[in-house]
């Protein structure tokens, strides 16, 4: 089986077991409606704030190379 057909498969099994899960739910749809409402937020708060820490310390080590890279050719000249 190719590695497209089986992501195909594993995509098509998790629809159908959201779909199923949504549709057999003992919750009203207004209920659904509002929990994954709060949830979606709160993810993409959680996002929001994965990517502000990750970006902080990814221009940190940026700025880190870069001097130390002015170092070494301060350095050699």
């Amino acid at each position: 089986m190719k590695k497209c057909d089986v992501f195909g498969f594993i995509l098509l099994a998790l629809g159908v077991g959201v779909a199923t899960g949504i549709l057999l739910a003992p919750k009203s749809g207004k209920e659904t409606r509002r929990d994954l409402s709060e949830k979606f937020e709160k993810g993409f708060e959680e996002a929001c704030d994965f990517i502000t820490y990750e970006s902080g310390r990814i221009k940190s080590k940026v700025t880190e190379t870069v001097d130390n890279l002015r170092n070494r050719f301060d350095e050699n000249q």
